[in-house]
């Protein structure tokens, strides 16, 4: 008798247990599940016992659209790589596709430098300064947006068995922007392959091609350079300045190193190319490869001359072919005296002849030169410039 009330009493608590059961059967059906991956969140099913007493039942959905991330830098690392700033911020944000509601957070990454982390929370924007220089593409920095609502979630329930996959809560793709930091400026070296005693600092070049040296002091620079201000194409090392016009060249340079940054220009290298002389009545011209442009002129017509324009000399040289059977030339500037040239002596393609120095006063005119003898002479270019030079107005920077 004791036993069947027992017994009735189980089967009655048993019965008790079931209606909430059955209460829960056709809930699960409708519950949002898994349904093809829609859900914008991870809770839980629940149904209420009591009036403000719910209780979860079951497994629910997996957020399998975890939210994007867009990030943006303070500095763009130009091609080679670098930056040329100690100090990197990025701001970032969330891109969510899906409608879920957040809230939205981030983790960020840094590696490459002293401060380096691993993963940690952080908010728009970072900032990282006082970095050191370092190698291209050394630095990495990340971020990545995560679905806090989810994160702490799991769409299986513990108290049943679970059959929901959790996906990442997180941007599986971080955001990325690798760089490397150089904020030294180089320092350029020109050195002239150039040499003329009697003005060393402003040297006559009997080419139109003048042979320079440039360099720098960080490895992997390019050099930029400029001829009486105007940029010209150059190269590091052993570079030649080709086709030089006649006249006077201010010739500068600089450095840029990989990162951007620009040295000084260099002090102004002063050189100066002749003039070819100019064929005129009762002369011809002749060829030669050592002259400059490969040609002279020539004459032995007592009294042929070629006259110059008009113009401030402060300093002439005269560059013509010797030999043992040569004749004479007189030149003179403006009404001034006559200054004769002997080009009698040992066989010379090119010998140069100081007419006037640059210490021997201005003088301004026209160049006359003539011929003395009836016999040969050869003339190549002629030196004709101030004693003092303009002051290079270039800009340093």
């Amino acid at each position: 008798m004791t036993v069947r009330r027992l017994a009735g009493r189980r089967l009655a608590a048993l019965a008790a247990l079931a209606l909430p059961a059955a209460l829960l059967a056709p809930l699960a059906v409708t519950a949002p599940a898994a349904a093809a991956g829609v859900c914008t969140d991870e809770t839980w099913p629940q149904v209420p016992v009591l009036p403000g007493l719910p209780i979860a039942y079951g497994d629910g959905c997996d957020d399998a659209t975890p939210p994007d991330t867009a990030l943006s830098a303070s500095s763009i690392p130009n091609a080679a790589g670098y930056v040329t700033t100690s100090t990197m911020s990025f701001t970032f944000a969330a891109i969510v596709t899906d409608g879920d509601a957040g809230p939205f957070g981030f983790q960020c990454k840094l590696t490459g430098s002293l401060q380096q982390h691993d993963w940690q929370d952080c908010t728009s924007p970072r900032t990282y300064t006082g970095l050191t220089d370092s190698a291209a593409s050394s630095y990495t920095f990340a971020v990545r947006a995560v679905d806090q609502g989810d994160l702490a979630r799991n769409p299986d329930n513990p108290l049943f068995l679970g059959t929901v996959t959790d996906t990442p809560d997180f941007d599986q793709s971080p955001a990325t922007v690798s760089w490397g930091q150089d904020t030294i400026r180089p320092f350029v070296y020109v050195t002239p392959d150039l040499y003329d005693d009697q003005t060393p600092t402003q040297p006559v070049v009997l080419s139109r091609e003048v042979p320079i040296r440039l360099n720098s002091s960080e490895r992997g620079s390019t050099v930029e350079c400029r001829d009486n201000g105007r940029p010209i194409a150059c190269s590091p090392g052993r570079w030649v300045l080709k086709n030089a016009g006649s006249g006077r060249h201010v010739f500068s340079a600089r450095s840029v190193d990989q990162a951007g940054n620009a040295s000084d220009w260099s002090e102004p290298l002063e050189f100066f190319v002749p003039k070819d002389l100019p064929k005129k009545k009762g002369w011809k011209k002749t060829v030669h490869r050592l002259q400059l442009d490969g040609d002279s002129v020539t004459s032995s017509r007592k009294g042929a001359r070629i006259v110059l324009p008009r113009t401030k000399v402060g300093e002439l040289r005269l560059y013509a072919a010797t030999g043992p059977r040569a004749g004479k030339v007189r030149i003179r500037v403006g009404k001034g005296r006559w200054k004769v040239v002997n080009l009698k002596g040992k066989q010379s393609a090119v010998s140069e002849f100081t007419v006037f120095d640059r210490y021997s006063g201005m003088r301004s005119g026209r160049i006359t030169i003539e011929v003395l003898l009836n016999k040969p002479v050869t003339l190549d270019a002629i030196v004709a410039r101030p004693n003092t030079f303009p002051e290079d107005k270039s800009p340093r920077r």
